[in-house]
């Protein structure tokens, strides 16, 4: 392995945390002169950040992994989901870097802490991280619907944990009379490959095609807001233009525009992607948004206050 992908596998290990320089000549056997020219001309493909630590000593990161804002990168992190087709056209466009994640509460946290500038997410998620943590502002719905149950033979609902599908599953197992458990799940895969020892599992587009039998969310409870766009604040201090350019990328955007890009970056086929589209509604009105907002803020507090 040459000496660059070696420097680069070991950025990638550490991930948020970094690497002295030091350590990397010392972990990897190369010398400081060989080093610092990899590491410079990393730099200049924006490839690696290094910054300062003390006089002569410098830590290093991955660029999808530094801790704050990049003049004049954009790094977006989203799920392994179809709706999130428009979000990887823009992106692509102002060459973005994108980051895939397992599940909206990794995601939403890595854009409150700065490793990630834009994050498209569940919105409860973005709601919650937002009001605690002040320092991010929900921009737009990605789309409305596009999941459901799919149902198996076993015992208890499956589920991704704080999320929407949470918060719809309750209201469907509540329409339909339904009183199974629920188990959360840190990832699709893992509750897929449970999935035969459950009663069903609540999960989005494309995994919903890929199971049946199925039943779609919005055809018992109505239309619902699935994900959102939330930027970091300090991101927009640093890089206002960039965001104002992919904001621009994103209303001119169209699903279909991003199906090939998104099929590379989350492994699914682009015929699977494109077919599921259909499930979604993409054209997301403020006022939809806010209704969802509005509802998980008062709707049935009256329910669940009670004082001994």
């Amino acid at each position: 392995m040459k000496a660059e992908d070696r420097i680069l596998s070991l950025l990638e290990i550490a991930k948020e945390r970094g690497v002295l320089q030091s350590e990397i000549v010392r972990k990897l056997n190369l010398s400081k002169s060989t080093v610092s020219e990899i590491l410079s001309a990393l730099e200049e493909r924006k490839a690696v950040v290094r910054t300062e630590v003390s006089p002569k000593s410098y830590r290093v990161w991955l660029t999808k992994y530094y801790p704050q804002p990049i003049e004049g990168v954009l790094r977006i992190g989203i799920l392994k989901a179809s709706e999130y087709a428009r979000v990887v056209s823009a992106g692509s466009k102002v060459d973005a870097i994108f980051r895939v994640y397992r599940n909206g509460i990794e995601a939403t946290k890595d854009l409150v802490q700065g490793s990630i500038d834009l994050v498209a997410s569940p919105l409860i998620t973005q709601i919650f991280f937002g009001v605690l943590m002040k320092n991010i502002k929900i921009i737009r719905a990605v789309a409305m619907n596009g999941s459901g149950v799919a149902y198996s033979n076993g015992r208890d609902f499956g589920c991704s944990e704080f999320s929407t599908m949470e918060r719809i599953l309750r209201k469907f197992m509540k329409a339909k009379g339904i009183s199974q458990r629920i188990r959360f799940f840190s990832s699709p895969e893992e509750m897929i490959a449970e999935f035969p020892n459950l009663y069903g599992v609540a999960i989005w587009e494309p995994y919903l095609s890929m199971l049946e039998p199925a039943e779609y969310f919005d055809s018992v409870i109505g239309d619902f807001v699935c994900c959102s766009l939330a930027v970091n604040e300090e991101f927009l201090q640093v890089n206002n233009d960039l965001f104002e350019k992919f904001l621009a990328e994103y209303e001119r955007s169209k699903p279909e525009d991003g199906v090939e890009y998104l099929s590379e970056l989350i492994g699914f086929s682009k015929d699977l992607i494109a077919r599921s589209l259909s499930s979604y509604e993409f054209e997301v009105s403020f006022e939809e948004l806010k209704k969802d907002i509005d509802e998980l803020r008062f709707g049935g507090i009256e329910e669940i206050l009670c004082f001994y």
